[in-house]
């Protein structure tokens, strides 16, 4: 007996077990071969490849294919050869794009498979086509599997017995049924599930079939038969067309020197062109011309030299290379930087690179559509699946149970985004969440806590990767299945380690929002008067800027203005770019206890290498592994790696099943150190200093490329505020809160000026020392009801409150923000916002009254109405506005309850004392202890100023619950101060009456 269908949770809501714990459980019963045939996606393939490889079980390729619909007909396809891979790729395409199933019309499409079928009408259909078919029995005899079987006898063909399996086990099946209730949006116990039935032993299916011993072994023989284990594609790199005169390895040559020329001048220094002649050697010889080519042609602007060229970041390892830097690929000197090429590519590289480029956020849609347009049919985008994590798992599981979405909100809103799935199951961290601490965790709440718990990691539904792309010489149906995604694009069903692992090269085109920040901010200083010559504009060596950086002022600055970045730049006190490049990574999830160790070498604190081979690897970073390749550069001088292998360890720290893959390395890593003379202790901290890269980190190109960002937009804030802030609350983006920019703003000495029906725009604008609110920001104001202000005052400017709302029509809620945020008020000078509402409210009866005149009549006199309390209309602006244009909330805390509390600002000559704040909260980061305690870092601000504060568990586990952003709180706790930055320890908060 061979399972020949078998589907795994790559059937989305429809499996429930992963590709690894099916090879697993296969060869645990003694299973030699194992189909994985899931409906309509070859998505879970590589995993499926690996996992057979490890548990060394020999691969069955195939598929379920339908016509789109669970209910329609079922026809399996297991493939024998590379041809029928290649059409199986094809005939899901053509299912995913609606265009049905008709095999019997095409049967080349067919071709290198054997098609499985349990209805007796298309057995025959198929069978007179010409077509390699079998009649398929399920898993166990029945009287339909009688008749087809004797069907299949008179027509010649072999029957076969298939698990039909959705299960890994029995146990497995509330999950199924929560899932298809779920993905059928009905309640558990409501909904018709289809039958399921989980992948048992073989000799199940032998007392069964006993009656048919044929069948087992036909199925035995159809398996040999199929005898494909996987595509073996090599490196697909994406094709460039020239003119036909040169090779691609020519025009990269020619265009690589002529960008150079351009960097650098036309006398090009002995490093320069070694350099060059360096890399252009690996890339030629690795066949990644084309790659370089056809990544130049996507940057660069669709008007060539007549248009600006677009604003760009390069990124990634691919960084590193001087080439894509001559290409105007990326933007940082490699050779000025000392960046790693060999990060990217070397000889002993055997998968493929990628190069990473951003784009302003907003130009990256039509910049896909222009790669879509080109390349056509050989365009895709990778794929993303978006699992179950404990949010979305409860929301969905209580739905599935019948709970009013109201009772849901209440405990998954308080929910924190991390969970180690790997230490505790849901229920036991829940319960012991201060956040959660009065929520009411009686029944049904245990058993849909229990069940959402087994639905963490599966997959819910196909997305899309943020950015990856892969362009192919062939149609990219040709080497995997491709849909469309939700938002229209063509997307594969691999993500991006299967398509690495295929061999497809993937270019990732990403928007970034703080790209679209520098553009704005600079088209605002043009246009404002002030000329900035960006070819020659070196942020890096201002001294204003470098000096901002030092002193934490980088709110808004793209990369550096996170809480944690802002205290090390204080600690630091130094804006250097080499600096802020290793802050910027050094900063990950598990080195924490390598930064505090770098402030003080940085300090002059004294230190030692790790080891003396490591002295001048490791000299730039004070002796500590910083970037993702000092992993590879260790490995390479301490064990003896080569570059291949170093680069294979670097990867496999960065993956989810590491802990397995890493057993080798590590004992490969410990036995070269010891060969080179280490002794234990040392390689014992050495290793562990390496595992500080479990997860995710930065390589050094990655992070040189967004330090250029970061001070191209920290020189904006330090010498254009104005122009600076606007743009970045326009492009609604960064770390923070609105709010938190308007007050950033305010503390730079801008003004801010609410928004105006005759002077904003959509967006927000920024000139000389003041900012204008951007209409944008304006509660329950529609973009096309902006717009339509825009244009409308371009053909004549509004007379006044009829007149504007006549020619405009906004809808009731649209006016009544408009003016509680105050932008009607230049419309009646003189008069107070009651009486703009009574207005708006009477101009609304009449147009309702005469809704087929051009002109509405004029309403008569307001009555005399007395304006809203002061208090009220602060209210109401906030609620419109999400802020206050003129005084921070704060502000309105009456004397009392301000009696005795300090100022941000003054918090730095209070180090050592217990003192008392009032703040605003902005934004928080929950981590864990080592003890697997709770704790949070939180940022809050007043008018003079931010503050982090740090609420260790004790004292988290009080205060929790009472914590929720954009609320006012008085604080206690003891002012600290390390290295300069000052930061507050709360032991008592409680809630500020606004």
């Amino acid at each position: 007996m061979v399972p020949l269908r078998v589907r795994s949770w790559y059937s989305l809501l429809r499996g429930t077990s992963s590709p690894a714990s099916l090879c697993r459980r296969a060869r645990r019963f003694g299973y030699r071969r194992l189909a994985l045939t899931d409906r309509n996606t070859l998505a879970g393939l590589w995993p499926f490849l690996r996992a057979c490889e490890r548990e060394e079980v020999s691969p069955l390729i195939g598929a379920e294919l339908t016509d789109g619909t669970d209910r329609g007909q079922v026809v399996v396809a297991l493939v024998k050869d590379d041809q029928g891979y290649r059409n199986l790729c094809r005939l899901i395409t053509r299912v995913k794009a609606g265009e049905g199933l008709d095999l019997a019309t095409d049967p080349a499409l067919s071709a290198g498979s054997v098609l499985l079928t349990g209805d007796p009408e298309r057995l025959a259909g198929l069978h007179d086509a010409g077509i390699d078919v079998a009649a398929d029995l399920g898993n166990r005899p029945t009287e339909t599997g009688s008749r087809l079987r004797r069907r299949a006898r008179e027509l010649g063909v072999v029957a076969v017995a298939t698990p039909d399996s959705d299960l890994g086990g029995e146990d497995e099946r509330p999950v199924r049924d929560v899932l298809q209730a779920i993905g059928s949006g009905t309640i558990l116990g409501r909904h018709q599930a289809p039958a399921a039935a989980p992948l048992e032993a073989p000799q199940s299916y032998r007392q069964r079939f006993a009656v048919w011993p044929e069948v087992l072994s036909a199925t035995e023989a159809l398996a040999e038969r199929c005898s494909f284990t996987g595509p073996r594609f090599g490196v697909v790199m994406p094709p460039w067309h020239g003119d036909g005169t040169v090779s691609g390895a020519q025009e990269l040559r020619a265009q690589a020197y002529c960008g150079a020329c351009r960097r650098y001048g036309d006398d090009l220094s002995e490093a320069v062109v070694e350099r060059l002649e360096y890399e252009l050697k690996i890339i030629c010889q690795m066949g990644f011309a084309s790659y370089f080519l056809v990544v130049r042609d996507i940057v660069r602007s669709p008007a060539e030299e007549a248009a600006e060229r677009r604003r760009i970041c390069g990124r990634g390892s691919g960084a590193a290379s001087l080439v894509a830097y001559c290409l105007g690929i990326t933007n940082v000197c490699p050779i000025r930087y000392n960046l790693y090429f060999e990060r990217f590519l070397n000889p002993g590289r055997s998968d493929p690179p990628d190069i990473d480029v951003d784009f302003a956020w907003d130009e990256r849609d039509a910049l896909l559509e222009r790669v879509f347009t080109r390349y056509g049919s050989h365009a895709a985008m990778v794929c993303n699946h978006v699992c179950f994590q404990p949010r979305l798992a409860i929301r969905e599981t209580a739905r599935a149970w019948g709970l009013p979405a109201g009772e849901i909100a209440r405990l998954t809103k308080r929910l924190p985004w991390f969970y180690r799935h790997d230490q505790d199951d849901l229920e036991e961290q829940l319960s012991g969440l201060p956040t959660l601490r009065d929520q009411d965790f009686s029944g049904p709440w245990p058993d849909i806590i229990r069940l959402a718990n087994r639905l963490i990691g599966l997959p819910r539904y196909l997305s899309v990767h943020p950015g990856g792309v892969v362009i192919t010489p062939q149609p990219v149906s040709d080497y995997v299945p491709v849909e469309r995604a939700a938002k229209g694009v063509p997307i594969i069903q691999w993500e991006k380690d299967g398509a690495e692992q295929a061999g497809l090269v993937k270019i990732d085109l990403l928007g970034n929002r703080s790209l679209g920040v520098i553009r704005d901010a600079v088209a605002a200083l043009r246009a404002n008067g002030t000329t900035l010559v960006e070819d020659n504009w070196q942020p890096e060596d201002d001294e204003a800027t470098r000096a901002a950086i030092g002193r934490g002022e980088t709110m808004g600055c793209f990369y550096i203005e996170s809480p944690a970045m802002r205290l090390l730049q204080r600690k630091a006190g130094s804006g250097d770019f080499e600096q802020v490049v290793i802050q910027s990574s050094i900063i990950r999830p598990a080195a924490n206890e390598f930064v505090r160790e770098y402030v003080r070498r940085l300090h002059g604190g004294t230190w030692q290498p790790l080891h003396p081979a490591l002295e001048a690897v490791l000299d730039e970073t004070f002796g500590l592994m910083v970037y993702q390749e000092d992993v590879s550069r260790v490995a390479v001088a301490l064990a003896g790696f080569s570059h291949a292998e170093a680069d294979g360890l670097r990867k496999i720290l960065s993956k989810k099943d590491r802990r397995r893959r890493l057993l080798d390395y590590h004992r490969r890593f410990y036995d070269g150190c010891r060969r080179r003379g280490l002794d234990e202790t040392d390689i014992e901290r050495i290793w562990a200093m390496m595992m500080s890269f479990d997860g995710y980190s930065f390589c050094k190109p990655h992070s040189a490329s967004y330090a250029r960002v970061s001070f191209q937009a920290a020189w904006l804030k330090t010498h254009a505020p104005a122009e600076f802030m606007a743009a970045v609350i326009s492009n609604q983006g960064g770390y923070y809160s609105t709010f938190a920019y308007v007050s950033e703003a305010k503390r730079l000495g801008l003004q801010v000026d609410p928004p105006d029906v005759s002077l904003s725009g959509y967006h927000w604008t920024g000139r000389e020392r003041r900012i204008r609110v951007g209409l944008q920001t304006v509660r329950d104001l529609s973009r096309e009801t902006a717009d339509g202000i825009v244009a409308a005052r371009r053909v004549m400017p509004f007379s006044g409150m009829a007149d504007f709302l006549e020619r405009v029509r906004p809808a009731d809620d649209e006016i009544s923000s408009l003016i509680d945020g105050g932008a009607v008020d230049s419309l009646a000078p003189g008069a107070n916002r009651s009486v703009l509402h009574w207005q708006a409210a009477a101009c609304s009866g009449l147009r309702s009254a005469a809704p087929g005149r051009l002109f509405a009549p004029a309403p008569a006199a307001a009555p005399p109405l007395p304006p809203p309390a002061a208090v009220e209309q602060l209210r109401r602006e906030y609620r419109a506005l999400g802020f206050l244009c003129h005084c921070h909330p704060l502000s309105l805390v009456n004397g009392v309850a301000a009696r005795g509390l300090v100022k941000i600002d003054a918090l730095a000559r209070c180090v050592g004392r217990t003192i008392e704040v009032a703040g605003w909260l902005l934004t928080g980061k929950m981590v864990a202890t080592k003890a697997g305690e709770t704790m949070e870092f939180l940022t809050f601000e007043d008018e003079t100023g931010l503050v982090e504060t740090t609420f260790f568990p004790q004292t988290y586990e009080r205060c929790a619950h009472l914590l929720a952003a954009q609320r006012p709180y008085r604080l206690r706790g003891l002012v600290e101060s390390d290295y300069g930055a000052v930061s507050l320890t709360v032991d008592r908060v409680e809630p500020l009456r606004r």
